[in-house]
């Protein structure tokens, strides 16, 4: 009986105060990104373009400007293994933003010294990956959902850490 209350206290006290995501509050102030899809494991031009179209499309719908050569920078990332022989195919998309960061001690040596540094480094501040497997005459279409769900997942923290941008119109 005694056991049991203390397991119920460590499951209480280990929900209440586990970590959040590591990227919460990372998306705060984003108001453009650049934006870069790679492709690989097809050859489908077609379908790489109807991808980079319903992108720019989702974005323009939540008031989030895609802008070449602006920081931070949305690269997507889709793996294709299509497997005609096999009956299932797989596949990997990875959603990440980069952003320029500067390493925590030179940032607070900039603090008494009173000039800016300059050894500025690319981080991800934000990541989220679908890995999955479909059937061959599926995959794309497989593919597709998953983008449009870490899509609104996106979302749904990038609103999260800028609440007042649901009501920009």
């Amino acid at each position: 009986m005694r056991n049991n209350i203390i397991i119920a206290y460590l499951t209480f006290f280990s929900i209440m105060f586990s970590q959040s995501f590591w990227f919460q509050g990372n998306l705060k102030d984003i108001n453009k990104l650049s934006f870069k899809l790679n492709l690989k494991g097809t050859d489908d031009d077609a379908w790489g373009r109807r991808l980079e179209s319903f992108f720019k499309l989702r974005f323009l719908e939540n008031k989030l400007v895609l802008e070449d050569g602006q920081m931070p920078k949305l690269v997507v990332d889709i793996n294709i293994v299509d497997s005609k022989v096999k009956s299932v195919s797989s596949f990997l998309v990875v959603f990440s933003i980069f952003d320029y960061s500067i390493p925590e001690e030179d940032y607070y040596e900039s603090f008494g010294s009173g000039e800016l540094t300059k050894k500025l480094m690319m981080s991800k501040v934000y990541s989220k990956e679908i890995m999955g497997q479909s059937s061959s005459n599926k995959l794309y279409k497989d593919i597709e959902k998953n983008i449009n769900k870490l899509i609104s997942d996106f979302f749904d923290q990038w609103f999260k850490d800028n609440p007042m941008n649901q009501f920009k119109y």
